[in-house]
């Protein structure tokens, strides 16, 4: 009996590693294209004097989508990521 909790457990935990993986990879592989991640918990959007700034924070995740004029770009990477405030020289 016990045997068997601990696999249903393992399958559990395969599971739910390999739903997280799929949804970290489809955010980044959309994000590379151009285009917004569709898992994102949360949606902010910051607005300076030269544009904006749009960030997606997933599940261990963060996506950042820069539109203004002194940095367009599109970073993605692990959720304690900060946003920039000047271009990278």
């Amino acid at each position: 009996m016990d045997r068997t909790i601990g696999k249903i457990i393992k399958i559990l935990l395969v599971v739910l590693l390999i739903g997280w993986v799929s949804m970290v990879l489809t955010d980044y592989i959309r994000n590379s294209n151009g285009k917004d991640p569709i898992f994102c918990l949360k949606r902010t959007t910051k607005k300076y004097s030269d544009g904006k700034v749009y960030i997606c924070t997933g599940l261990g995740y963060k996506s950042i989508r820069y539109d203004r004029k002194s940095i367009d770009a599109i970073e993605f990477g692990p959720f304690f990521i900060n946003e920039r405030t000047e271009p990278k020289k």
